[in-house]
């Protein structure tokens, strides 16, 4: 049995690189065209299983039935993430999602979640997912549908499972909609945009802390090149992330940072690592992913523990305060 779990979205993602994104209503000229598996979900796993493992991340999501589904289990499996948890709708397309990302970068994301939505509450209740469950050390819920997130968290905070919830797109319903399931969440992953939707307050750090004290678990705000903020217990800790300009690294995209950023915070949690420098290293992660185009583009352990270990990364750890 996996020793993670991670349910979300599964797309193949097209990819459309232009100069500058465009404004409402405006015509831009595309550059190039890349298509690569991607969709927040699948991501996560991925990210996961290149930090711990072959067998060790299950992915539980929702395919269709056309050939992209056999694409997406092929690579998958290719990558060691346990695909047996992952069901198929027939006569349903499988998800897809296209990406504009500019020179500096920068993205906006179009998403067609077709099967992904299909997903139910009954499939959190089958044998084989409540089997892996108990057997699983931590479950990471992403962006399925509110029911199928809800289900999950319950039966996991009922299993005694650390559990993360990024709920992404979720995040529109407001925190009304959500406060229930955030009940079973020991930490709650979000980006700036995200954090202020939830609260109404405008600033990462300040969210972040406005969240920490309504509900009660620990909350991560990711906050892009500057890293992240980690709210727990009424302290919080800005946790740096690395300057790629230093290692003669440059951005290409950020599509998919956040998925490095989760996948890999999680595994660091599996492996027993503490909070602060899970955290730190899942910043690694993501600042590495932005050097590749293909929104799976994460570094392997190998990699991250190289930079994680490097003289000048270590300074900067050293140097994180908690207030």
């Amino acid at each position: 049995m996996p020793r993670l779990l991670v349910c979300g979205v599964i797309n193949w993602d097209t990819a459309l690189f232009v100069q500058t994104l465009p404004a409402p209503g405006e015509e831009v000229r595309v550059v190039r065209i890349s298509s690569f598996p991607g969709g927040k979900g699948a991501n996560t796993a991925v990210a996961a299983a290149r930090m711990l493992g072959p067998a060790q991340v299950g992915m539980v999501g929702m395919l269709g039935s056309d050939s992209v589904a056999e694409q997406q289990i092929r690579v998958l499996e290719q990558e060691g993430v346990d695909t047996s948890y992952i069901s198929r709708q027939q006569g349903a397309d499988s998800g897809t999602a296209f990406v504009i990302i500019d020179s500096k970068g920068e993205d906006m994301i179009l998403t067609h979640m077709a099967a992904n939505l299909m997903m139910t509450r009954e499939l959190v209740s089958s044998s084989g997912i409540s089997s892996a469950i108990e057997e699983a050390g931590a479950i990471v819920v992403i962006d399925p549908p509110l029911e199928v997130a809800a289900a999950l968290l319950a039966r996991a905070r009922k299993a005694a499972k650390l559990t993360v919830w990024s709920p992404g797109l979720l995040a529109k319903m407001g925190l009304a909609a959500l406060r229930e399931s955030m009940k079973n969440v020991d930490y709650l992953v979000l980006n700036e945009h995200e954090a202020s939707q939830l609260t109404l307050v405008d600033g990462g750090a300040a969210a972040c802390k406005r969240l920490s004290e309504a509900l009660g678990c620990k909350v991560v705000t990711s906050l892009g090149s500057k890293g992240c903020v980690f709210c727990w217990d009424e302290r919080e800790a800005a946790v740096p992330t690395m300057d790629l300009a230093s290692y003669s690294l440059k951005t290409v995209s950020s599509a998919g940072a956040g998925d490095a950023f989760l996948g890999t915070f999680a595994a660091m949690k599996v492996k027993g690592m503490d909070d602060i420098e899970a955290l730190f290293t899942a910043n690694i992660a993501a600042a590495l992913k932005t050097t590749k185009e293909e929104a799976r583009g994460v570094p392997t352990l190998d990699e991250v523990s190289r930079y994680r270990n490097d003289g000048k990364m270590r300074s900067l750890f050293s140097g994180i305060k908690v207030r």
